[in-house]
């Protein structure tokens, strides 16, 4: 239960975006994933075993991603239409600071706690009722209507085919470390390395 009701402080965190957004994001995720990692219990944890395939699989999806959002994002801001241009110009100088120490926060505590919780604790509430694509499916649906909630439509936008993908992911491998790579190389390739503006 805490961790699920620690997503809605970590989303007000993402909107307010304070100054030293990566420090206190650190922080507050550190805590958020030690919570994720009791909910998830013996059966939730086994998935967190790396495996090499798992983790190429993630690589993979990753890239995947990264070359599907592009793609959006050039045909939305430039390319057949300007309507994303200026939420995405906001986004960009709010969280792309291009840091060494954003890049290791986001890959080692960030995308983790975000994968533990909606990968790990949430799609392991909904299995059982939902199946295994139905749970990815729903867990994909609340992780962007959290934002929208928040007032955070490009986030959202962006939430719920990566969320989508990430889970189905997860439950084709059964594994979160596959999730948990392909996450944190996508978070670090669409925000700090090579930004779509």
């Amino acid at each position: 239960m805490a961790s699920t009701v620690a997503v809605l402080p970590w989303t007000a965190l993402v909107h307010v975006h304070p100054p030293r957004f990566f420090l206190w994001a650190t922080l507050y995720c550190a805590v958020w994933n030690a919570l994720s990692w009791n909910a998830l219990g013996e059966e939730g944890r086994s998935r967190l075993a790396p495996r090499r395939v798992d983790l190429l699989w993630g690589v993979a999806l990753a890239g995947v991603l990264y070359v599907g959002s592009r793609a959006v994002l050039w045909a939305l801001c430039g390319g057949f239409s300007e309507v994303l241009c200026k939420p995405l110009m906001d986004i960009y100088a709010t969280f792309g600071t291009g840091s060494l120490g954003a890049a290791l926060a986001l890959a080692l505590v960030i995308a983790p706690a975000e994968e533990l919780f909606w990968r790990g604790v949430v799609q392991q509430a909904l299995r059982p009722r939902l199946g295994r694509g139905g749970g990815a499916l729903v867990a994909a649906v609340l992780s962007s209507l959290v934002l929208l909630i928040f007032r955070e439509p490009l986030l959202a936008l962006a939430a719920f085919p990566t969320s989508l993908a990430w889970g189905l992911l997860a439950e084709w491998r059964r594994s979160l470390a596959a999730s948990w790579v392909s996450h944190s190389l996508w978070d670090v390739l669409i925000v700090i390395l090579l930004p779509a503006v």
